[in-house]
This record gives C-alpha cells, sequence and structure tokens, in this order.
C-alpha cells in the first residue's frame, strides 16, 4: 500500500513536455484554410497565439543532453528537428501533422488580401459591424495572426527536414510578394512584421539551396528574388536586427559557395531585358559595407562561415 502512494506522489519530469505536445497538437489540428476575418478566421487566431506561446515556453527549456546518447546521430551537427537538444515539439508536431503548406498558404492569401488596399478596407468595415469589434480590436487580431503564424513558420525553415516537405515554389513566390511590396511599406513595419521576417525565410531558402530542389535556383532567378532581398536589406538595414543580418549573411553565404550557382550566378544579375544589370552588381556589393562588416564586427568568429560571401564580393567587382 505505500508503494502506490510513493509512486503516485512521484513526480513524472517528462510531464510538462508530455502536456505541451498535447496541447500543441490539439492546436495544429485546428488550423485551415478560412477566408480572411470569417468568423472561423477569426477563432484560428487564438489557436496560432497558444501555438506560438507553447512554442516560445519550449525555446527557454534547458536542453535534453540525453540526445548525445542517441545511436546514429550525427554528434558533428546540431541534430535534426527530431533529435535535437533544444525542444520544439510546437514546430514538429506542425511538421508531422503536414500543416506547415497549409500554413505558408494561409499566409500567402492574408498578405495577398492584405495588399489589396480597397477590398481591405470594405472587408474591416463589414467585419466590424458582424462581429462587433472595434477597429482597435480587429488591428490587434490581424497583427497577431501576422506575428504568431510569421514566427512558427520562421522556427519551422529553420529546419531543412521541413523545407524537403515545402511547396519551393510556393514559398519562393510568397516571399518575392511580400519583398516587392516591401517598397511601399515605411514607418508602419514591425520587426515583427512579414516584411522583415520574410528575410528569414529567404535566408533559409539559400542556405539549405544546395540540399532542396534543383528548381529552386531557377524560380529565384526567373523571379528576381536575390536581387528583391538586397534591395529590401538595403532600403532598410538600419532597422534590421543583428539576428538578421546574421541569418542573411549564412543564407547568402551558402548561396554563394552553391555548385550550381557559382557557374550560373550571371544570370542573378541581369536587368528586365537580360542585359548585365551594374546597378543590381552595386547593390550587391553594398552588403560588404552594410552586411557583412557589421556582422563580422559583432561577430568576428563568423569570418570562416561567411567566407564564400566575402570571396563573392570579389569576384563581382572583377567582373565589373
Amino acid at each position: 500500500m505505500a508503494g502506490r502512494y510513493v509512486n503516485e506522489d512521484t513526480s513524472d519530469p517528462e510531464r510538462p513536455l508530455k502536456v505541451s505536445a498535447e496541447a500543441g497538437r490539439k492546436c495544429v489540428k485546428s488550423i485551415q484554410q478560412y477566408p480572411v476575418l470569417s468568423g472561423e478566421w477569426l477563432a484560428l487566431v487564438d489557436s496560432l497565439k497558444q501555438l506560438a506561446r507553447l512554442a516560445q515556453l519550449e525555446g527557454r527549456m534547458p536542453i535534453n543532453p540525453k540526445v548525445q546518447e542517441i545511436a546514429g546521430r550525427d554528434q558533428h551537427s546540431e541534430g535534426t528537428l527530431w533529435d535535437q537538444e533544444g525542444h520544439e515539439n510546437a514546430i514538429r508536431i506542425l511538421v508531422e501533422e503536414a500543416k506547415v503548406n497549409l500554413c505558408l498558404r494561409i499566409l500567402h492569401d492574408f498578405k495577398t488580401w492584405q495588399y489589396d488596399s480597397s477590398g481591405r478596407v470594405a472587408c474591416i468595415d463589414s467585419t466590424i459591424k458582424a462581429f462587433d469589434y472595434s477597429e482597435a480590436q480587429l488591428q490587434q487580431r490581424i497583427c497577431q495572426f501576422e506575428e504568431c503564424l510569421g514566427e512558427l513558420l520562421r522556427q519551422a525553415f529553420a529546419h531543412v527536414e521541413t523545407l524537403q516537405l515545402m511547396d519551393i515554389p510556393l514559398l519562393i513566390e510568397y516571399c518575392a510578394l511580400v519583398l516587392t511590396h516591401c517598397k511601399y511599406v515605411t514607418e508602419s513595419m514591425d520587426l515583427k512584421h512579414q516584411e522583415m521576417v520574410v528575410l528569414y525565410y529567404f535566408a533559409s531558402l539559400m542556405k539549405h539551396s544546395e540540399d532542396l530542389t534543383g528548381e529552386l535556383l531557377a524560380r529565384s532567378r526567373d523571379l528576381r528574388l536575390v536581387e528583391l532581398a538586397v534591395n529590401h536589406f538595403l532600403q532598410f538595414h538600419d532597422r534590421t536586427s543583428l539576428e538578421i543580418k546574421i541569418a542573411l549573411a549564412d543564407g547568402l553565404a551558402a548561396l554563394a559557395g552553391n555548385e550550381d550557382f557559382e557557374t550560373n550566378w550571371k544570370g542573378f544579375f541581369l536587368d528586365e531585358n537580360g542585359a548585365e544589370s551594374l546597378e543590381a552588381k552595386q547593390n550587391f556589393l553594398a552588403l560588404e559595407e552594410h552586411l557583412s562588416n557589421p556582422v563580422l564586427q559583432e561577430k568576428p568568429d563568423k569570418k570562416r562561415e561567411i567566407r564564400p560571401l566575402l570571396d563573392f564580393y570579389k569576384k563581382i567587382k572583377m567582373s565589373m
């Protein structure tokens, strides 16, 4: 009898993670594609908030040293989404439930809606009347949706396993959509808005470009994705966090070291008529002053990692 009570009083060290996983799975399963600002869409925001909060709390948990003991694990890597030392149950469940592509489509719908100024205003007005929201309350829901879903995807795209399951053409198209509209966004842009977070998405694509479909570089070239990302960063470099700068430098360094890119890089620096674009090359070289130099100033040990980018500057200069 005494033994039974001892067992009941013994706490399970894994219980917080199990509870978090159960809550996360429930939130993930509720994710569906609904018309923007519909009743179902507004309800979805609560699930995204809870899931983002779980992901944030997991990020603060102590690492799990036991994963080093997993047989067959590459001890020289940070591990995969399933055998890393950090805790990312919320993101893992999002991937396991095959919801990441759906989340991207939902976000694509949202930004397309948001960039349609006339349609957006009319939709907001009708929603305020239909659901008895104040304009401030509705705008808060809209911001929460963008920030929470955007952050979840940022964390998911950091893993190559996630990207290998993605609709890469759609992700490239989405990045191009946001980067194309960035020039119309000024003081209202927040670091948590997609107009900034999209640089993480772009950086992740470039960082893992060699492990993804060969269509990635061709589609990126056709949509002038590198040029869009570079121009956007240069426009807002003084408002860009060091974390984003490091991610972007890592991504561009990986791109510069990509064998397929090395043999076809000139195709990424053409104007709309297919002629060499001196402006595109000059803008890329401006990254040395505004991107790589600031990163190396704060993180001198990054020089070896971003060496391909530094060497690529020299290659561009020689071509001019």
